[in-house]
C-alpha cells in the first residue's frame, strides 16, 4: 500500500518541481570558467557536497521508513506533506549526481584532445565546449536548489506534528569555528605568559626557597592547570562534530521541536564560558606579580 502512494505522490511532485522551478532557472549564474582546471575544482567542490548530501539522505531514509509508514496509516495529511518533499530530496540529488556524470565525460573528452579549448566545438551537441559546460552547471545548482528547498519543505511538514530533522554538521561545523576566536584571545596573553616564565626562571635561580619563589611557583602550577583546561576544551571543539554524531548515533536525527539540549550543546555553552573566564584569571595571575 504505501509503494503506491509512494509512486503516484512522486509522479506529482517531480511534475509540480519542473512548474516551480522553470521560473528560477534564469535567476541561476552557470559556472565562470577559466579553463579546464577551473572546471576540475568545481567539479571536486560538486562531488563532495554530493557525498555529505548521499550520507544524509542514507541517515533520513532510516528516520523516512518508519514516519511515513506510521503518517500513512495513522494521519494521510501529514503523509502528504512528508513524502513529496522526501522524494523530491531523493530525485534532485539522483540528477545532480547524473548530471555530474555527464559533466565529466565531457571534461575527460576535452582534455583528451590536446588541440581543443573550451571555445572549441563539442561534436556531440555542436556547441562549445564551454556552453555546453555552463548548461551543465546550471542543471546541477538547480538540482541543489532544489533539494534545499525540498529538505525545507519536510521540515515544515514536521511542523505540523511538532518534530524537527536535525542534521547535526550544520550546527557543530559553525560551533567549531568558535575555536579560531578563542585562539586569538589566548593568542594575546603570550606577553604575559613570556614575562612570567622569565620571572619564573629568575625565582628559581636566583631567590631558591623564599617566600616569593614559592608563589611564583605556586602561580605556575596554576598557569599549568588552566593550560590542560584550554587545550582540552579547544579538542573538543576541534572534535564537535563527531562528538555530536557519537551521541546522537547519527549525523541526521528527529526531535521534538522542544527537545532538551544534548550533551555536546551544553558542554559547548559552559566550556566557552569556562575558556574565557580561564583567560581572565590568566591575565590576573600574571599581572599580580
Amino acid at each position: 500500500m504505501i509503494q503506491t502512494f509512494s509512486k503516484l505522490n512522486r509522479v506529482f511532485a517531480l511534475a509540480g518541481t519542473l512548474f516551480l522551478f522553470s521560473g528560477c532557472a534564469g535567476r541561476v549564474k552557470p559556472w565562470k570558467l577559466q579553463d579546464v582546471y577551473a572546471v576540475d575544482v568545481q567539479i571536486l567542490n560538486t562531488r563532495q557536497w554530493s557525498k555529505t548530501v548521499n550520507r544524509d539522505l542514507k541517515e533520513l531514509d532510516r528516520i523516512m521508513r518508519n514516519e511515513l509508514r506510521y503518517y500513512l496509516d495513522n494521519d494521510f495529511r501529514i503523509y502528504e506533506k512528508l513524502e513529496p518533499k522526501y522524494a523530491l530530496m531523493e530525485s534532485s540529488i539522483f540528477t545532480m549526481d547524473s548530471v555530474t556524470k555527464e559533466l565529466i565525460k565531457i571534461v575527460k573528452r576535452l582534455k583528451r584532445s590536446k588541440s581543443a579549448g573550451l571555445d572549441s566545438i563539442y561534436p556531440k551537441t555542436k556547441l562549445t565546449y564551454r556552453t555546453s559546460i555552463r548548461e551543465k552547471s546550471v542543471e546541477i545548482q538547480k538540482a541543489q536548489r532544489k533539494y534545499s528547498k525540498s529538505k525545507e519543505g519536510l521540515n515544515k511538514g514536521f511542523k505540523k506534528v511538532k518534530k524537527q530533522i536535525i542534521y547535526l554538521d550544520e550546527i557543530t561545523i559553525p560551533l567549531k569555528k568558535t575555536i579560531y576566536n578563542l585562539r586569538y584571545k589566548r593568542d594575546l596573553l603570550q606577553p604575559h605568559l613570556d614575562y612570567f616564565n622569565k620571572v619564573l626562571n629568575e625565582s628559581l635561580f636566583e631567590h631558591p626557597g623564599t617566600d616569593y619563589s614559592k608563589n611564583i611557583t605556586m602561580i605556575a602550577k596554576k598557569l599549568e592547570e588552566y593550560r590542560i583546561e584550554l587545550n582540552n576544551y579547544e579538542e573538543f571543539l576541534a572534535n564537535i562534530n563527531i562528538v555530536a554524531r557519537k551521541e546522537a548515533g547519527a549525523n541526521v536525527v528527529l526531535k521534538s521541536r522542544k527537545h532538551q539540549p544534548m550533551d555536546y550543546e551544553i558542554r559547548y555553552e559552559d566550556g566557552k564560558d569556562n575558556y574565557l573566564a580561564i583567560l581572565q584569571e590568566i591575565r590576573k595571575l600574571t599581572e599580580s606579580i
